[in-house]
């Protein structure tokens, strides 16, 4: 099953979606599946579909599996307001869609929103505990 979710991407660096559209969808639509797939556009192009052929081929145990992006930008660390240093990057990433979540632990951790509009569904799984794996995508560059 894919969703489409094409929320406010200002609001973070990870997809986010219409959290009470993913509370009905849930109780609905991904009732009857093992697992649901989120990106970001209305229909994945060829690129995207190999990104999560290969995810969904990687997929374990785990709650889900997200595509991780290097860390680009400066990071640093304040102190009072102030810049105190710059914080290493090589070991830094930034999650983006497609994000792969296995139903039952969407499921479980839908039940524990209330009123949020937007919600990340990795972000919301890890919150629950869930184990979200990371997958590195660069080696699949010459597919693009």
């Amino acid at each position: 099953m894919v969703l489409s979710a094409l929320g406010d991407r200002n609001l973070g660096p990870s997809l986010q979606v219409h959290a009470p559209t993913l509370i009905s969808r849930v109780a609905s639509t991904l009732a009857r599946t093992d697992v649901a797939v989120f990106i970001d556009e209305p229909l994945p192009d060829a690129a995207t579909v190999n990104v999560i052929e290969s995810m969904l081929d990687e997929f374990g145990s785990e709650c889900g599996l997200v595509r991780s992006v290097a860390a680009t930008e400066a990071v640093k660390r304040l102190e009072g307001g102030v810049v105190a240093e710059g914080i290493d990057r090589s070991s830094l990433f930034s999650p983006r869609p497609p994000e792969i979540i296995r139903r039952a632990c969407l499921e479980t951790a839908v039940m524990s929103l209330t009123d949020e509009q937007w919600v990340s569904p990795s972000a919301l799984i890890l919150s629950h505990g869930g184990m979200i794996r990371t997958f590195d995508d660069t080696h699949l560059a010459h597919l693009h």
